[in-house]
């Protein structure tokens, strides 16, 4: 039974690559950073599994949206896709920008007791949020904003933040992009601590995640914008009327 593609550093990928490290493995593959061999400009690989390989249908799909996306500094983007032989075996490979970063939730985890400071937390929400709003600008979601799909690299004041894995369930529609408002919510409470520490939230930010609610989140921010205005104008010294 195929368990993985275990290349080792300095492996040839193709004639144009080498592999620097191992970066990741999920349900479709595994992601390595990469090198090419001429420039020695580091990129990352996503080599598919076999049985996740997605039709031609479906990388043309990603390719373009993530092209479409292009001018989004949250969104990784996309270089090329080619197949490359690898023990006997053809294997689809997306190639794509590196991000130095690492997945938000193994970031929080190493953090003190495992979790944000509740402003540090809304910090990095509205870095997410602003990203976000500007792919649903350009008519677009994400559709599966949680903590392992973010890489985060603190720089500063800020956060480098970006999002991977774009999945196709369909047509843009308003309420995939709800959806997106509510997966970002779902972000703070996890960064916040979950429901273990939810009671001993601050009333402005408990109003934010409105106990994970799905309709009162929607009625409170029905667009990434309307988070947005809101994180940038809310009073922590007022209580928010419920």
């Amino acid at each position: 039974m195929f368990e993985g593609f275990d290349l080792s550093p300095g492996y040839h990928l193709g004639s144009h690559y080498k592999v620097v490290r191992f970066l990741g493995c999920g349900s479709e593959g595994e992601v390595y950073q990469i090198e090419e061999t001429k420039t020695g400009i580091h990129r990352a690989a996503k080599l598919y599994f076999e049985s996740a390989v997605p039709s031609d249908k479906a990388v043309v799909w990603h390719a373009k949206k993530l092209n479409k996306l292009r001018h989004c500094p949250i969104v990784l983007q996309y270089h090329h896709t080619q197949t490359v032989q690898l023990r006997g075996r053809q294997v689809l490979c997306l190639i794509s920008e590196f991000c130095e970063g690492v997945p938000l939730g193994l970031w929080v985890n190493s953090q003190p007791k495992k979790r944000l400071h509740p402003y540090l937390a809304l910090h990095m929400l509205y870095w997410i949020v602003c990203g976000v709003e500007r792919i649903h600008a350009l008519g677009e979601y994400h559709s599966d904003i949680h903590s392992h799909n973010i890489l985060v690299w603190p720089q500063g004041v800020g956060f480098n933040l970006k999002l991977v894995d774009f999945y196709n369930w369909g047509k843009p529609a308003p309420r995939k992009r709800k959806q997106d408002v509510i997966d970002a919510i779902n972000v703070l409470y996890e960064c916040l601590g979950g429901k273990k520490r939810y009671s001993k939230l601050s009333p402005q930010v408990k109003y934010i995640c409105a106990g994970l609610k799905t309709d009162l989140i929607l009625e409170r921010f029905p667009t990434m914008s309307a988070l947005r205005l809101h994180l940038e104008t809310f009073d922590w010294y007022r209580i928010p009327s419920h």
